[in-house]
């Protein structure tokens, strides 16, 4: 595993060395708008990084034919390279959907990642989907996908998380599936790799690489993978309401702003500066320490998912607190306004300076330094930044 573990962080990195300097040729770059207030234009390769480095250790080693393995890696393609071309143009809602429910539906169907068990809900009630195992498996691969997907806004935050999760899951694999855990390293270590370039968390004050919409995506989908693989069959590693703990940020900030926007009447995947980190943001928290703030807490609900699991915790207290969770989450969204407010004040109490004005401000600097001219910006990215600048205007 160690040898696997080292192979995949050298090789992210070194891809993604040499994936940068193209992906700025080729146009498949993040550029600054009015919503995306990063410095320069920012390659989006790190997903395809990563998909590589998987590429490398699946031919080197043969833990990746236990569990359909080699699948994952084949139904990951067609996503990656969903993600990359709507990075590159912009690809409508419909069309990834399409994509990403009918790789869904394939590793349903033939790759087994299906829910068939979801746990003793209530007391003493045990809970099988039966007919509706198929469709229910479908919509939750697909809505995971989307939920890290939702939470990729600032610097480090959507590897972070996936990181963290990624790794729990490797540990628990621990000692009954050495395959799965082996190949959970593989991916932990990548992100690992891609963290060097994406998080502030290494000697960066920004980031230098974004994971892109075919990253995220993929690794959305082998999250997803691996929570319904070792929750499910005779001899599950985990309970399937534990794999709501170990995912249990993006899960429960993406259902609770979809479920608003619906409420007002908005499309779900409306854009807007609602979610966990732009409240923390706007509180002055700045993006490293609004990172730090949300992983602490991902980490925590990981900890009482694994404590469920350790200490053998009935399934319906579990599933009952991760519910008052939730609930707790989304009626302090509804008052979002007042939660920034307080968390303010918590900041201003603390003695933490507010980052917002230095944070702009040095971004305005480092804008007007390297802001390209309107005819040497990538074909496309003019036209992302107008979609982008529609997109606020609405809001």
């Amino acid at each position: 595993m160690v040898e696997a573990f080292g192979i995949s962080f050298l090789s992210t990195v070194v891809l993604i060395r040499i994936l940068m300097p193209l992906a700025v040729r080729a146009g498949l770059v993040d550029v600054p708008t009015l919503r995306k207030r990063h410095d320069g234009k920012i390659p989006l390769v790190g997903g395809l990084a990563i998909y590589a480095t998987l590429l490398v250790v699946w031919l080197l080693f043969p833990f990746w034919s236990v569990k359909n393995g080699s699948w994952l890696i084949g139904i990951g393609l067609p996503l990656l390279l969903i993600g990359l071309a709507d990075d590159r143009w912009d690809m409508t809602p419909g069309k990834r959907f399409v994509v990403e429910g009918g790789c869904a539906l394939f590793a349903v169907m033939y790759c087994g990642i299906r829910i068939h068990d979801i746990g003793s809900l209530l007391p003493g009630v045990g809970g099988t989907l039966v007919l509706l195992s198929i469709p229910m498996s479908v919509v939750g691969i697909v809505g995971g996908i989307n939920a890290l997907n939702m939470t990729d806004g600032v610097d480090g935050l959507a590897g972070g998380l996936a990181t963290l999760t990624l790794a729990a899951l490797a540990l628990l694999a621990q000692p009954n599936n050495v395959a799965l855990a082996q190949q959970l390293a593989c991916f932990v270590a990548a992100m690992l790799g891609f963290m060097v370039f994406n998080s502030r968390f290494f000697g960066r004050a920004r980031a230098s690489i974004f994971m892109g919409d075919g990253g995220v995506t993929f690794i959305g989908f082998v999250i997803v993978w691996y929570l319904i693989l070792l929750s499910q069959g005779a001899s599950p590693a985990i309970t399937p309401v534990s794999a709501l703990w170990l995912f249990a940020v993006p899960l429960i900030d993406t259902v609770t702003i979809m479920s608003r926007r619906i409420g007002h009447g908005q499309s779900p995947f409306a854009a807007d500066r609602e979610h966990l980190h732009h409240i923390l943001l706007l509180a002055g928290y700045g993006e490293k320490r609004t990172v730090i703030v949300i992983l602490t807490s991902h980490l925590v609900f990981i900890l009482c998912g694994v404590a469920s699991i350790r200490f053998q915790v009935p399934d319906w207290i579990t599933f009952a607190s991760f519910a008052f969770l939730f609930s707790t989450y989304y009626a302090s969204m509804n008052h979002a306004w007042k939660i920034m407010k307080k968390l303010k004040s918590f900041r201003e109490w603390a003695g933490f300076e507010d980052r917002r004005r230095e944070d702009r401000d040095s971004s305005r600097r480092r804008s007007e330094l390297s802001a390209p001219d309107a005819g040497t910006l990538p074909a496309g990215a003019d036209r992302r930044k107008r979609k982008d600048r529609r997109s606020d205007n609405r809001q």
